[in-house]
């Protein structure tokens, strides 16, 4: 009876525990075939992932129109690896009514997922660093320059500087929400949020030295990578729960994804080469 009432109170302890917090877990990871995968975009409509190739920086000598996006299924199989080709050095990617937006060193490509072919292209007159994208509402496409203080928007065909101010200087992950537009700042390594209207910008969080990456909007809160190997639930508020860790590992967290109805997590393990995709499962700490 004693045993009995020892496993009982055994059992109940860790049922207790499992309600504080489940930790995500691990579903697939690929094997390292990809070659800097930087990003990741899902297609909800048709059930795919795309993930961009970077494979390095203009500064390694690396031929021009060498790089591509490819196509995985959600078991992390390859559909097709160079399902679009000739790209140069791609890192952000997102998707927006049937569409891939692409980020290269010179502006932006835009693939019709419907068609399966490149239907667009902007020119971004810069030398400097073009690195993520996000998509508005209205049509409006926003791009980070990473070694700038700098925000482009393209509106139909015109180009302009939106936003070059310190409050954002370093930007990195961008994501539009509800009229604001989410921000990962390196100068200062705060979640910052700008107001399209009047292009206030507010802090929320400081998520600690390392390299901002990737925002993703999650429940009542925002998913936020740190490149080095840490992903974050942020709120509003400014309170912030680490999710993962996985620098020990030496395993990047790049611009991630978040799949909100099938609660997952789709990682580019840039510097291994692959991608690893975990469920998400609880987040914060029951009252």
């Amino acid at each position: 009876m004693k045993n009995f009432k020892r496993i009982s109170i055994c059992v109940l302890v860790l049922a207790g525990l499992a309600a504080v917090k489940a930790e995500p877990v691990k579903l697939w990871e690929t094997g390292e075939i990809y070659n800097a995968p930087e990003s990741v975009a899902y297609d909800a409509k048709r059930g795919f992932l795309y993930i961009s190739n970077y494979t390095g920086g203009l500064k390694d000598g690396l031929p021009y129109g060498q790089q591509c996006i490819s196509k995985v299924n959600l078991k992390g199989e390859t559909v097709k690896f160079d399902c679009i080709e000739n790209l140069t050095i791609p890192t952000g990617i997102c998707i927006n009514d049937d569409k891939l937006y692409i980020v290269e060193r010179f502006g932006i490509v835009v693939y019709d997922l419907d068609a399966e072919k490149v239907c667009d292209k902007f020119y971004i007159k810069t030398s400097n660093f073009l690195n993520d994208v996000t998509v508005d509402s209205d049509g409006g496409i926003y791009v980070s320059e990473s070694d700038t203080n700098v925000i482009y928007k393209i509106k139909g065909r015109n180009v302009e500087k939106w936003l070059d101010s310190e409050e954002i200087s370093r930007p990195n992950g961008v994501l539009f929400d509800n009229g604001k537009l989410l921000v990962a700042v390196n100068s200062d390594h705060y979640l910052k949020e700008v107001n399209i209207s009047d292009k206030k910008v507010t802090k929320i969080a400081n998520l600690g030295d390392g390299i901002l990456d990737g925002i993703q909007k999650c429940r009542d809160g925002y998913l936020v990578s740190d490149f080095m190997g840490n992903l974050y639930f942020v709120k509003p508020s400014g309170q912030v729960t680490e999710l993962i860790n996985t620098r020990a590992a030496e395993i990047n967290i790049a611009d991630f994804e978040y799949i909100p109805d099938k609660d997952l997590v789709v990682v580019p393990a840039m510097r291994k080469n692959k991608v690893i995709c975990y469920r998400l499962g609880q987040i914060e700490k029951n009252d």
